[in-house]
This record gives structure tokens, sequence and C-alpha cells, in this order.
């Protein structure tokens, strides 16, 4: 019996390898490449128009940004040089006009999609235009 016994664990050892050998065999290794190609968007746009938060002069608005460049973007400010003297106001942080005609909004170093609240502030008889582009990195 105990001859036996060693053929049927030398069986069991011969099949136990055959059947490692065919797991083996159906195991390859299969690379698949998937790729594909997104458009750059980049926008801004404000909520009421220019002429409208101008001419109310303080009243607030939304600045709506979004960039899907992985590098990040900047927003910059246009402005006419009649609004020189004011200040630009976004999200509470006060940034002056001067003579040069432009300043920069925002500048963020990834792709992002923000609402800001901006306004313009015076002497109460600022008029003028404010234009707002949004530049990829």
């Amino acid at each position: 019996m105990n001859r036996g016994r060693k053929s049927i664990l030398a069986l069991a050892a011969v099949a136990a390898l055959g059947v490692t050998g065919v797991v083996e065999a159906s195991q390859g290794v299969a690379t698949i490449t998937i790729s594909g190609q997104v458009p750059l968007v980049c926008r801004v746009s404000v909520d009421n128009s220019a002429s409208v938060m101008l001419s109310a002069n303080g009243n607030k608005s939304l600045l709506r940004e979004f960039c899907n460049n992985g590098a990040g973007y900047r927003v910059v400010a246009s402005y006419s040089k009649q609004l020189a003297a004011g200040r630009l106001v976004v999200d509470g942080r006060s940034i002056p006009l001067n003579a040069s005609g432009e300043v920069l909004v925002s500048d963020v170093a990834s792709a992002a999609s923000s609402v800001r609240t901006i306004a313009i502030e015076g002497d109460g008889k600022l008029t003028g235009s404010i234009r707002f582009r949004i530049e990829p990195r």
C-alpha cells in the first residue's frame, strides 16, 4: 500500500505540473495603448456687460474663467485710459489701474475653472471700457 500511495502522490505531482504548465502558457502579456487629443479650450467672460458694470461704478459682477491647459493660464484686463485713476477689485483684492492700460487679474499654474467677483472703484464719475482676455501658458 505504501508503494501505491507513492504512485498516487507522484501522479498528483505530475498532474499539478501539467496544470501549472498550462496556466503559465496562457498568461501572456498584452499591452493596450489608448491615446486621444483634447483640444485646448480657454475662455473668460463677465456676467454683466462691462459698460453696465462701469456706468454703475462699484456694482459687482462675476468673472468666469476656464482653461484646460495643464500648464495653467493668465487672465489680463485691458482698460481705457479714462479708468487709469480707478481700481479693479477682484475677490476683495484691490488692483490699482494705471496709465499702462493692462493689469494681471489672475495667474493660475494648472488647468482650472474659477468664478471671481469683480468691481471697478473710483471717484463715482469713472467711465470707460474694460476687456478681459485669457492666455494659456
